[in-house]
This record gives C-alpha cells, sequence and structure tokens, in this order.
C-alpha cells in the first residue's frame, strides 16, 4: 500500500527532519558494522536526551487504555547521540508499528522478539496490543538498553511490565538468555526495523533470526526497511535471498510500500527511495513450497 502522510508527527529532537544526516557523510560500509563502531569520544557535557511521539490510528482499539499515554500518544525518549543511531526515531518504526496495530493477528497472545529495538516503538506496541511476552534487545550499551526500559516504563502500565523485558544482545553471538525466556522454544514473531543498512552484519543478523525464532509453522519474522543510501538499494535488499538461503531455508513477502517522507531532506539521492519504507515478511519454508521469493498475491 502507498500512503502520502507518515504515522505520527516528530515534535523534538534528532526525530525532526533534518537538512543532512551522518549516514550521506560515512563510508559506505565498515561504520556500519557494529564490530567497527568505535565509542563516540567522551565529551564535557553529555548530549542532552530528546523525545518524540506516536499518535496511535483512531481506527486501532487498544485492549489496553491506560492513563499514562491517555491510550493514544506514547512518548518516547531518544539517546541524545549515539553511534549505533539510537538518537532517533525513524519513519520506518512509524510505520512498522501502525503494521502491527492493523494487524493483531500477528500480536495478540503471541512471544515477541525485537532486534536492534533503538527507542523500542514496535515493541511498546505489541504489549500494548496483547502479545503474551515482549523482549526488547539492542547492542548491550548501557545507555541504549537503559533508554529501552525508561520507554517501557512510561508507556506499557504497571500490569503489564512484567511481560516485558529488556536485554542486551550482540547478534550472532550466544541466545540462551534469550531462548531462556520462551523455556527454549523460541519466539513466534521477531521484528526487524531498519537493520539491514548494516550491510557486514547481515550474517550475524541471520544467525540471530535463525536461532531464536520458534518451530511453529505460523512463527515469522517481519522486516521493516527504508534504503537511506539509494545507491546502496541491492546491498540492502541483499537480505532477503541471503535469509532465504539459510538455515532450512526461508519464504519472504512484501506486505508494505507506503511512502513516509525523507528523515533528511537534503541527503543526496532519489528522495522517494530514501522517503519509502518498505515491509517484508520470511518465514521457513513450509510443505510444498520452494524458498526465496513470494510475490503479493500468491
Amino acid at each position: 500500500m502507498l500512503s502520502d502522510h507518515s504515522d505520527g508527527e516528530n515534535h523534538a529532537g534528532p526525530s525532526s527532519r533534518r537538512s543532512a544526516s551522518p549516514l550521506s557523510d560515512a563510508s559506505d560500509e565498515g561504520f556500519y558494522g557494529l564490530d567497527d563502531l568505535l565509542p563516540e569520544p567522551e565529551s564535557p557535557l553529555p548530549a542532552p536526551y530528546s523525545f518524540s511521539t506516536y499518535e496511535i490510528p483512531a481506527d486501532v482499539i487498544l485492549p489496553v487504555q491506560d492513563e499514562v499515554n491517555r491510550g493514544r500518544q506514547l512518548v518516547l525518549r531518544l539517546v541524545g547521540s549515539h553511534p549505533l543511531w539510537g538518537h532517533h526515531l525513524w519513519n520506518t518504526a512509524r510505520v512498522f508499528s501502525t503494521y502491527l496495530l492493523r494487524n493483531p493477528s500477528l500480536v495478540k497472545g503471541k512471544k515477541v522478539l525485537e532486534l536492534g529495538a533503538g527507542a523500542a516503538l514496535p515493541s511498546i506496541v505489541c504489549a500494548l496490543a496483547g502479545s503474551d511476552d515482549v523482549v526488547i534487545t539492542d547492542y548491550p550499551d548501557t545507555d541504549l538498553v537503559e533508554n529501552m526500559r525508561f520507554n517501557v516504563d512510561v508507556n506499557v502500565p504497571g500490569d503489564l511490565r512484567g511481560k516485558v523485558d529488556v536485554v542486551g544482545h550482540l547478534w550472532g553471538h550466544d541466545v540462551k538468555h534469550l531462548m531462556a525466556r520462551t523455556q527454549n522454544k523460541g519466539y513466534d514473531l521477531l521484528i526487524l526495523s531498519d537493520l539491514v543498512f548494516n550491510h557486514s552484519q547481515h550474517d550475524a543478523l541471520i544467525k540471530t533470526v535463525n536461532s531464536t525464532l520458534s518451530s511453529s509453522p505460523d512463527a515469522c519474522v517481519l522486516v521493516f526497511l527504508t534504503s537511506h543510501r539509494p545507491h546502496l538499494v541491492e546491498e540492502d535488499n541483499a537480505f532477503f535471498p541471503q535469509l532465504a538461503l539459510s538455515g532450512d531455508g526461508w519464504v519472504y513477502q512484501k506486505v508494505v510500500e507506503e511512502w513516509a517522507g525523507a528523515m533528511f531532506e537534503d541527503d543526496p539521492g532519489d528522495e522517494k527511495i530514501r522517503g519509502t519504507v518498505h515491509g517484508w515478511k520470511a518465514w521457513r519454508v513450509r510443505t510444498g513450497e520452494e524458498a526465496g521469493e513470494r510475490k503479493p498475491g500468491c
């Protein structure tokens, strides 16, 4: 589906539209490999936090209404500045969250794991929409992890917080701490929001995906992305055929194509590409299926 508007308004700080992004100034590879990232040098004063909001669509009825978020608006705190991009609430996360809310069968009663969660908006939406258990992860950095916990505390009612856990996880590494939450049965839904631009980390990300998704035939992975660097669209999308060939094989299908607006208006490259969110659903090969892409409607 195509839309000419985004699903929420950026109100403050780094999530607002900017003239240019650090993405446009960095090299095409290397910097985006998490193992290659170096901590930013300490400054005399840490960058302040900023905040952004997400409005739950009017047509969505949540099973939980709460005074904390008034049932309709979520408030997300963003770290002041971070080399892993946790200081942005990406438009991809907004579109992703709206998709989850409008497809409750993917979420309600499910065990959900989000990788590279950042501000954790999709995970918080899952908790509010009736997921049985939600585990929110990102790179095991104290600032990132504590900020995700803050956002859960602000937006998830107290009686639901026991269903939400926030932990650090390095893609491709041991998943015992993640699997223990599911009694080693795995998760029904994996959430990957704007992660595949880390081309050097595709192998590690796919390893974690294969290690944590439940063996249930209904279990699936949702991968939403925007190609913020249009000249690297092919490298972004290479994640999917690589996933398809991993493990026992995967099928993937596009479920969303929506205009959300470019995050940084003066970045180089086609603005339509930089402002369009693509959503994909992937699942392990089932009986009678072949690994690879399934066209929409098939």
